[in-house]
């Protein structure tokens, strides 16, 4: 593979929704100050307000200064894109394409942001070319992006991104969820019986954005940890953790619009010499 020239340094890598809890994350490792970030609605300090329905990335940003764009951007619950299909549907496919067209045609190289749910959750370990058939509206949004992508560009990162967990610890991802009842000394927990992913942490994700930025290992990948868990392991595995000895776990039924396996096979990550971090080392880092 081809090694971009040193001189990309010097720039900038723009983060498109920023004010995101993976884009607070990403700041939040940021101490070389290599990051330049949006906002739309939720304003954050030092962060830079763009409304990409009135305006265009390359008209609001020198791009001789970014060398790669990140797309966070979005309406990321089912639930939410359902509720109003007309809004979400605008915010996550027409919007997404205006961006992703508009790099395109200025020959930016981007990463997207897809989703574990596009696969059907019939088949553990999926591999990137797995059969695909979302079960949700907000996957299908995703997957619709991905084909449009993969039609105009050639300068893209694709990631299918499993299950996150953040160093935001106020933020609402499952695990962060778990630690503030633990801290409440609740003790009583609901978790979906049969459900198995692979949850990354979003450092890795931060890894990831500088380790191909000076690389060229354009494509399609899954974005997850290395290894398989289900809901209920990784939720004993904090309970282990945290040392508590009396609790309920109440096992749900998983509902119809999640699916039941989304473990993914990050082997072609691998091939390219980037690996992910492991989930119970991870919680001892975290709490």
């Amino acid at each position: 593979m081809e090694i971009m020239s040193s001189s990309i340094s010097s720039k900038k890598i723009l983060v498109i929704g920023a004010s995101s809890s993976i884009g607070k994350s990403l700041f939040k490792y940021d101490k070389k100050k290599k990051f330049i970030g949006t906002y739309y609605k939720n304003k954050k300090k030092k962060l830079i307000k763009f409304n990409p329905s009135k305006e265009n990335i390359s008209d609001k940003f020198d791009l001789n200064k970014i060398s790669l764009v990140v797309l966070l951007q979005g309406i990321t619950k089912n639930d939410d894109c359902v509720k109003d299909k007309t809004k979400s549907n605008f915010v996550n496919i027409v919007l997404n394409k205006k961006m992703i067209k508009n790099l395109v045609a200025k020959d930016i190289p981007f990463i997207f942001f897809s989703t574990e749910w596009v696969y059907p959750g019939n088949r553990k370990l999926n591999f990137e070319n797995s059969p695909v058939s979302p079960v949700n509206l907000y996957a299908k949004q995703k997957l619709k992006i991905e084909k449009y992508i993969t039609k105009i560009s050639k300068k893209y990162y694709i990631l299918r991104l499993a299950k996150t967990y953040t160093n935001i610890l106020d933020d609402n991802s499952f695990l962060n969820n778990w630690n503030k009842m633990i801290k409440k000394k609740i003790f009583e927990f609901k978790c979906y019986k049969g459900q198995y992913f692979s949850p990354v942490f979003s450092k890795d994700i931060y890894r990831f954005i500088l380790f191909v930025e000076k690389k060229n290992f354009y494509g399609l990948y899954n974005f997850g940890g290395s290894e398989r868990f289900s809901r209920i392991e990784c939720l004993k595995s904090l309970i282990k953790y945290k040392k508590i000895k009396s609790f309920n776990i109440i096992e749900q039924k998983i509902p119809k619009k999640v699916p039941k396996d989304v473990s993914m096979n990050t082997n072609k990550l691998r091939k390219i010499n980037f690996r992910t971090s492991k989930f119970r080392k991870n919680i001892s880092i975290l709490y």
